[in-house]
């Protein structure tokens, strides 16, 4: 069930970032290339939009994942992951977290509580 699960949630990021208008680098899915390390992790998606020159992050999380110490490693590697822009700016990557909709109030306390929601990054995407 956890694999099935989690699997459906990559595939609706996937999709997620394709509408748009990304183009999947890499994912945890069948016919991608791994993922590379973004702090200590690999996350489940990398995607980028043609002209940018920075990536977009997606994590899957099931119901079983999602209060792990890992859960919160990968959210604070992803959430503080930057890109210097014009010398000096330091702006954040965009990171999308996929979680079954019972989920997102978790989630939510989750960005509140590791100090991660006054970046401004992080989408919810709710299945």
């Amino acid at each position: 069930m956890e694999n099935n699960e989690h699997r459906k949630l990559v595939e609706a990021l996937i999709e997620h970032f394709e509408l748009r208008g990304l183009k999947i680098i890499s994912a945890a899915y069948d016919g991608f290339e791994k993922c590379e390390v973004i702090g200590n992790h690999e996350p489940d998606v990398i995607a980028q939009k043609p002209g940018e020159d920075f990536y977009h992050i997606g994590e899957a999380k099931t119901s079983n994942s999602l209060l792990s110490d890992r859960a919160r490693e990968q959210f604070e590697d992803f959430g503080n992951a930057v890109i210097l822009k014009e010398g000096y700016t330091r702006t954040y990557l965009p990171f999308c977290i996929a979680v079954p909709k019972n989920c997102v109030d978790d989630l939510k306390k989750c960005i509140v509580d590791y100090g991660l929601s006054m970046n401004e990054n992080i989408e919810i995407l709710s299945l």
